[in-house]
């Protein structure tokens, strides 16, 4: 009888340490730990799917949501994009002030919460895939829907909160394997879209007109009518925008590394339809300064191949593609107005100017 109890007793304690996640759970909760080797959150309906991911070829992990039944299981949201991991040691948790964080070796990587709570917090990885952190009265204190990165799912907004002064806008990724910030994001002001490049405006979507835009006609136009519902909200707490989808397979609009936006569901851009090269205005894109060099029709384009010659080399890990061209433009005009470039296996660029009258 006494050894009955005791294992009894055992199997309690070490059942009550057991802090993993059961499969098909939605919801973690103070104490509860998520790891890559862990069963990740399934939302209720299983729509997304939240935990641990890697890129290819990549030996940093980062923590994010995604559409389940994406075969490519491409990120809608991306915890940790400016805090990669090494390898699979990180470790989702709410700790004991109700702070939801990312930790590696016992080590805070990320507080992705700043809001102190008592009581019982847990955090809901909801159908819509928005994931939402609430305290036992239900109050919600952080959700993943005020914090986008590059994708636009249905029911979240672009805009601006004017009362708290809450941004929701789109950060592109460096590059399609690097989800470290990029060079440009996606607002909605002036009820229209515009693509920020650098900080500067680079496209502009012009305004809503029966459910899509004037420099957007692929949008809502064809077999694809009224496939996406778009409203706008313009009042003294908020300006915001916000679209639902009808009868789509997983719906989402994506602010790719390049500047333009993928309606993901038909695979397809939506805007703006080519790379702005700072000399088209009849298509949303900004005007902008050009090298005497460059003609109203060269294009840009990225090849492979060899320097020869005398060169300077910018190896900024932070570049992207488009700062190839952006540095064709701010380079000195006269001798520097041939830019190359190469990629690095791992994220950024090599910039190299030749001198043209070398």
């Amino acid at each position: 009888m006494k050894l009955i109890s005791f294992l009894i007793f055992a199997f309690l304690c070490i059942w009550g340490l057991d802090s993993s996640l059961v499969a098909g759970a939605d919801t973690i909760g103070i104490g509860d730990e998520l790891n890559s080797s862990s069963n990740p959150l399934v939302s209720q309906g299983g729509n997304f799917t939240l935990g641990f991911f890697t890129l290819d070829n990549a030996n940093y992990s980062y923590f994010g949501i995604w559409y389940t039944n994406d075969d490519q299981a491409r990120p809608v949201w991306v915890a940790n994009p400016n805090t990669p991991i090494l390898n699979n040691s990180g470790v989702l948790t709410i700790d004991g002030t109700g702070i939801l964080k990312i930790t590696s070796g016992g080590n805070t990587i990320l507080n992705i919460s700043d809001q102190v709570a008592t009581g019982n917090v847990n955090a809901t990885l909801d159908d819509s895939g928005n994931f939402v952190l609430m305290d036992e009265t239900q109050r919600r204190l952080w959700e993943s829907f005020d914090h986008p990165t590059n994708t636009l799912l249905p029911g979240m907004k672009l805009g601006q909160n004017i009362i708290t002064g809450q941004d929701w806008c789109l950060t592109s990724w460096l590059s399609d394997n690097d989800v470290a910030f990029g060079a440009f994001t996606l607002n909605w002001e002036s009820q229209q879209l515009v693509i920020y490049r650098r900080g500067e405006v680079y496209w502009s979507s012009g305004l809503l007109r029966d459910q899509s835009f004037d420099f957007m006609p692929a949008l809502n136009s064809g077999s694809d009518m009224f496939h996406y519902n778009i409203s706008y909200v313009s009042n003294i707490v908020e300006r915001s925008i916000i679209f639902y989808a009808a009868h789509q397979n997983l719906p989402m609009w994506i602010l790719t590394p390049n500047g333009q936006i993928l309606d993901a569901a038909n695979s397809r851009s939506i805007g703006p339809a080519d790379f702005c090269y700072g000399y088209e205005s009849d298509n949303g894109c900004a005007n902008s300064l050009v090298p005497d060099c460059r003609g109203h029709n060269d294009r840009f384009e990225q090849r492979r191949g060899y320097f020869v010659g005398n060169s300077g080399i910018n190896d900024n890990s932070s570049l992207s593609l488009s700062d190839c061209m952006e540095r064709k433009q701010v380079v000195d005009m006269v001798n520097h107005c041939c830019s190359y470039f190469s990629t690095h296996a791992f994220a950024g660029l090599v910039l190299l100017f030749k001198d043209q009258q070398a």
